[in-house]
């Protein structure tokens, strides 16, 4: 793929079985290229069901889609405290670490003309997470802005909107 590495790529998709390219359900593949890249989260708004709206902490994020079909996410929450020991962190350190972390890998359906897009989950932070499939809403802005909402069945109470926000990265 232009503009990666393969070594990046290996990493992040190891273990990512093989989908042919976008996937059968996405005849319409002019929309599914424009996935393909490298994505950097802007903002991260979230709506409450009292009206009010907050950003999501995990707000360093990227997100790849690859043009085999496949993508992975990783997010994190910059304000994570440091471990005292870099190799051997306390329990709670540790599990800090985790709570401000977000990852998962999946093979990828766009569903163009109805204008969501299927990740279905290969490898996730949360083993309990692998075989589930997410839903996301998008919208391009352009060619370097991509809008993610999630499907209104994924939300936790009290969130009732969810929306990532994404520019394309560019060398």
């Amino acid at each position: 793929m232009k503009g990666f590495g393969m070594s990046l790529l290996t990493v992040l998709l190891l273990g990512v079985g093989s989908l042919d390219a976008v996937s059968q359900a996405a005849p319409q593949g002019d929309v599914a290229k424009q996935f393909v890249g490298m994505w950097r989260l802007v903002s991260w708004p979230q709506r409450l069901a009292d009206g009010s709206t907050r950003q999501e902490p995990r707000s360093v994020s990227y997100i790849i889609y690859t043009d085999t079909g496949h993508m992975c996410w990783v997010a994190m929450d910059p304000n994570r405290p440091q471990w005292k020991s870099a190799t051997v962190p306390t329990e709670s350190e540790a599990a800090s670490g985790l709570r401000g972390l977000g990852a998962y890998c999946a093979s990828v359906e766009v569903h163009a003309s109805e204008g969501f897009v299927l990740h279905r989950v290969e490898i996730e932070k949360s083993p309990n997470r692998v075989g589930i499939t997410r839903k996301r809403w998008f919208a391009f802005q352009g060619p370097n802005q991509l809008t993610l909402r999630v499907d209104a069945a994924e939300l936790t109470p009290p969130v009732v909107e969810n929306t990532l926000i994404w520019e394309r990265v560019e060398k």
